[in-house]
């Protein structure tokens, strides 16, 4: 999984296309295995969009992004998460063990289109399994 985190110095971007550098991690099995920082240039927000979708990032960490970059970002499949605040590392960490709180997956999830039933077919199924096996 590659996430990259808008920053400005060792902190997070008030606004993702505006900041100062993108910081750059791959994780692989929950472990991040490499850094890299990439200079915002003055990208424009499509510039943003274009970089992070041709660099094939997966998730985008910030405080603050547009609902238009946002929304193109997410239509790309790169996972939105905005509202993140403290270090960048710490952020990364947080997000990648699950336990980064207060910030919002700007994305839908794959659950919510998942019809109603189909869910609980499925439960009715592993019920009928563990009936069957007792």
């Amino acid at each position: 999984m590659k996430i990259a985190v808008a920053c400005d110095g060792l902190g997070l971007s008030k606004h993702a296309a505006q900041c100062d550098s993108f910081s750059c991690y791959t994780v692989e099995r929950g472990v991040i295995t490499d850094f890299r920082n990439l200079p915002n240039m003055g990208c424009t927000s499509k510039e943003a969009v274009d970089l992070i979708d041709g660099l094939g990032f997966d998730v985008i960490i910030t405080s603050g992004i547009d609902m238009d970059t946002a929304t193109k970002l997410c239509d790309l499949g790169v996972e939105v998460v905005a509202g993140a605040e403290g270090a960048v590392r710490e952020v990364v960490e947080g997000y990648v063990s699950s336990t980064l709180l207060g910030v919002t997956t700007l994305c839908d999830s794959s659950v919510e289109d998942e019809p109603e039933q189909d869910i609980d077919d499925a439960f009715d199924e592993i019920y009928r399994t563990l009936k069957e096996a007792v």
